[in-house]
């Protein structure tokens, strides 16, 4: 019978409290000055923790381990109150920045649709909230997920596509900005079209005798399918439809449509939605499908930033579009998303990162001979090997997570001035930009995304039997991880992508000696003529001797990788043959990146680390990174004579593993400079005091309380006894006789 326990609570065989205590006490972090570090400035780690600070007392937005035991149907009514509570923060966050705003009624103010009394909120107004909510996705995914399609993929597809009048009519007088009156949904794949935009088969089709389009699924393949919101809350879409006028195909644009009606949550006509069903992980979010059949809207509806419909008063139309950045424009909203996966990969990691190597220093296992006391794991080497690698991503992650997010608004802010005064030259400056940020953040994305999802699988196995725990956050956080690894861009296509495009760059270099010193100078310094020359004379080499050549090794194989796929390309004439070595490029350029932001960042006044152990510590970490990825990839590192097979034995692998241990010495103070509280945990065996086995026992009780038949008495327990008896039974059929006489010779 199951029981509740007998054992004394208060009884202690194993402390692992002891070891956390002590690793605690000895470390020389100072743990405020890493925080900033990774937190970007002091400015925004006080914000982060007063969000955290109110998050985690939030009675509705807090979360516990009975999350982990919820049905589908929980999870969901779950998320709608959260995100009604979401909404009532975000008031108050614009409030917050907008200080002429408190004390106003906001809707009212940003409806009235007078710049003189409301301007038109900006990034900067939705600042604090955006950060609520990034904060918010790391202890329920699918909740940031939720607020995410409307605010970030059906919000920013209308300030990226929409008219200065289109973005003040859908975000401010109807109200979605503030999640108010209409709640959108941004419907781009299809059944039959994921990847590929350019081939979504929905039309949108110009009726020139009513003035309007005409939405319609023409096949089951065109069927709208994963789409976040649909299936029971989205009032409104952002849908990507063939524009055609007049019967010609203008190619994929943007259109409002209206789904339900927002008193009644009732369908249109011509909507017909369902929902997708049973998926990995998210189960909170309602993915739906869409289907139109006829479906009319106002000519007003289709977004008309770039590309407009044109009806004279002599009743001809015509099309214009602005190609510099109408292809660029229709990808917008989506780079939000590839930029918000960036700082996820940095949220995520800490919070598993923490867990893992908190377990790793309180969990005992074998002595190592009889009498003395079992070994933390955390002081077995391989155990070093396989945890403080993984330790070391999120802080990697972090800089170029905040320098991507900053370089992304400020962008987007440079794209809405330049298209807004139609300034022609600003305008090529800014697609010039937005072209490298879609470089960046297609391989950050894609790499982080892959990295995040290594990490959480390979802890959860440092973890052992526990880390199989659904109450110890790895197997639902890898559940809601790995949909990041697809959505918004899968990561195969978007390597290929990014990397065809810097290829590109290295050829124009290369062969025509091109760069752009003013856009290309920072992610793209390694693809300068010289020193490309540097590098294929032989004057640049690779060394291991000072902190920058643990980047500048980087480049110098991304020179010889790509130097190695043109060649190939020139002699196949096929740029799929070599798919797999641009997907490596991509991936070296992400890690590249992400040393050289941590480098640059860590050499600086704005480090804000001023304790020399501190420093020192964080140059550990940096160090460990590159060369645990030069030996991953040691195979490309020989292959293009970067390091020699004796280099990659004698120099990479010995400092590898000699770093491990030192590293080990910080490993409680780099996790606890993360500083997240337990609720942001959520995992008992990583809690702050280490106390793994009270906590971890104690949240499996609360969690699986006696059943209501009795002890360990479970309703189905006449299937059981059923089961268990059959024998007694077929002996009565056989006669008392037989069953003894079978009994006796069994016993014999």
């Amino acid at each position: 019978m199951t029981r509740r326990t007998t054992i004394n609570p208060d009884s202690v065989v194993l402390n692992p409290q002891k070891f956390i205590q002590k690793e605690r006490a000895d470390s020389k972090i100072k743990v405020d000055q890493v925080n900033t570090f990774l937190e970007s400035s002091p400015e925004r780690r006080t914000l982060t923790h007063a969000l955290i600070d109110q998050i985690v007392n939030d009675p509705i937005l807090k979360t516990d381990t009975d999350y982990y035991d919820a049905t589908k149907l929980q999870e969901r009514e779950i998320t709608a109150k959260k995100i009604a509570r979401l909404a009532s923060y975000m008031e108050h966050d614009i409030k917050t920045v907008r200080k002429h705003f408190r004390n106003t009624d906001l809707m009212k103010e940003l409806q009235a649709n007078d710049p003189d009394k409301a301007s038109p909120l900006t990034n900067k107004d939705l600042f604090i909230f955006d950060k609520r909510l990034s904060l918010v996705a790391n202890i329920d995914p699918q909740l940031g997920t939720r607020v995410g399609v409307h605010l970030g993929l059906f919000g920013n597809c209308i300030k990226g596509n929409g008219t200065d009048e289109q973005i003040r009519y859908w975000l401010q007088e109807r109200g979605a900005t503030l999640m108010k009156g209409i709640y959108g949904c941004f419907a781009m794949t299809e059944l039959g079209h994921g990847s590929n935009v350019a081939q979504l088969q929905t039309r949108a089709v110009y009726d020139k005798q009513n003035d309007t389009f005409i939405i319609d699924t023409p096949d089951l393949t065109a069927t709208k399918w994963w789409i976040g919101g649909a299936a029971h809350s989205a009032t409104h879409a952002a849908v990507y439809a063939r524009l055609i006028v007049e019967g010609k195909d203008y190619g994929v644009k943007t259109f409002v449509v209206p789904l339900r009606d927002p008193s009644t949550f009732q369908l249109l006509a011509g909507v017909s939605i369902g929902d997708i069903g049973a998926k990995m992980g998210r189960d909170g979010i309602d993915n739906g499908w869409i289907q139109f059949r006829n479906v009319v809207i106002p000519r007003e509806f289709m977004l008309s930033r770039f590309t407009k419909v044109v009806r004279s008063p002599d009743g001809s139309v015509t099309v214009k579009t602005e190609p510099q950045l109408d292809q660029i424009s229709g990808y917008s909203a989506l780079l939000s998303g590839r930029v918000n996966m960036v700082m996820d990969s940095f949220r995520f990691g800490s919070k598993f990162a923490t867990i893992a190597v908190r377990y790793a220093v309180g969990r005992q296992q074998f002595a190592p001979r009889k009498g003395l006391s079992e070994t933390q794991l955390i002081d077995y080497p391989l155990h070093q090997y396989r945890v403080l690698p993984q330790l070391c991503v999120p802080y990697l992650v972090s800089p170029v997570a905040f320098k991507l997010m900053d370089n992304y608004y400020s962008t987007l802010d440079e794209l809405y001035n330049a298209s807004s005064s139609a300034d022609k030259a600003a305008l090529v400056t800014v697609s010039k930009k937005l072209k490298n940020l879609f470089i960046d953040s297609a391989s950050l994305k894609a790499t982080n995304t892959w990295l995040i999802a290594t990490l959480i699988d390979e802890l959860r196995q440092t973890c052992g039997g526990h880390g199989y725990s659904q109450y110890n956050g790895f197997g639902k956080g890898y559940d809601d991880w790995v949909v990041q690894c697809t959505w918004e861009g899968d990561n195969n296509v978007l390597s290929l992508t990014s990397a065809k495009s810097i290829l590109k760059k290295f050829i124009d270099s290369a062969t025509k000696g091109r760069f752009d010193n003013t856009l290309d100078v920072d992610s793209f310094s390694y693809l300068k003529p010289q020193y490309i020359g540097s590098v294929v004379s032989g004057e640049t080499k690779s060394s291991l001797k000072e902190l920058g050549d643990y980047t500048e090794i980087w480049s110098i194989t991304l020179i010889k990788l790509l130097a190695h796929i043109g060649t190939l390309v020139e002699k196949s004439r096929s740029i799929d043959s070599v798919s797999k070595l641009l997907v490596l490029v991509s991936k070296f350029h992400a890690l590249r990146c992400m040393l050289k932001t941590y480098y640059d960042k860590l050499n600086s006044r704005d480090s804000h680390i001023s304790d020399e152990i501190t420093k020192e510590s964080m140059w550990n970490v940096y160090k460990l990174f590159s060369l645990y990825f030069i030996d991953k990839h040691s195979g490309e590192f020989q292959q293009f004579k970067i390091f020699t097979p004796d280099q990659i034995s004698k120099v990479v692998q010995p400092q590898l593993l000699a770093l491990l241990p030192i590293v080990r010495k910080d490993c409680i103070g780099l996790t606890d400079s993360f500083e997240l509280p337990d609720a942001m945990l959520n995992s008992p065996i990583g809690y702050f005091d280490g106390d793994i086995y009270h906590n971890y026992f104690n949240e499996v009780c609360r969690n699986n309380p006696v059943e209501a038949d009795g002890a360990g008495k479970p309703s189905y327990h006449a299937l059981l006894s059923s089961m268990l008896g059959r024998g007694f039974e077929f002996d009565q059929k056989l006669g008392g006789a037989a069953n003894a006489e079978i009994l006796s010779k069994i016993n014999k």
